[in-house]
């Protein structure tokens, strides 16, 4: 894998959502970040903070946790391609970074708090991990 992985922090504050099963989301706006998984027992959305102030959106909510910042590894990213979320959860796990990872159909996304997405970004752009922050895992 190249040094430099080329991430593109998005500057939107997200949230990760968790709705009833079942729940249908209203239209999806055109303009912004969201991602809808369904599954049998809930459904969870990623979306911007704002948009769960919508009573459309927020009001069904079982859970909201905010918080969150996107970065993006710009595509397209081979079907082929073995490794690479292995090379970027190596990365974060070296600088103690947890994240959650989503992809698109050419594109990838990992999903970090924002307190730590300025060195996320750093650390995926080949920057060495700091030392050990205090009161992180070994």
């Amino acid at each position: 894998m190249p040094a430099d992985l080329s991430p593109q922090l998005d500057p939107t504050h997200l949230a990760v959502v968790r709705c009833p099963a079942g729940w249908q989301p209203p239209a999806l706006p055109a303009d912004v970040f969201v991602a809808v998984v369904a599954g049998e027992h809930e459904v969870t959305v990623v979306g911007p903070e704002a948009l769960f102030a919508d009573e459309a959106w927020g009001g069904v909510a079982e859970q909201i946790d905010g918080g969150w910042r996107r970065i993006t590894f710009p595509g397209p990213l081979p079907w082929e391609l073995v490794g690479f979320l292995a090379d970027v959860a190596s990365r974060l796990a070296t600088a103690q970074i947890p994240f959650t990872s989503m992809s698109g159909f050419t594109t990838d996304h990992v999903l970090v708090r924002a307190a730590h997405a300025d060195l996320a970004v750093a650390v995926l752009s080949g920057q060495e991990a700091p030392p050990q922050r205090p009161g992180t895992n070994p």
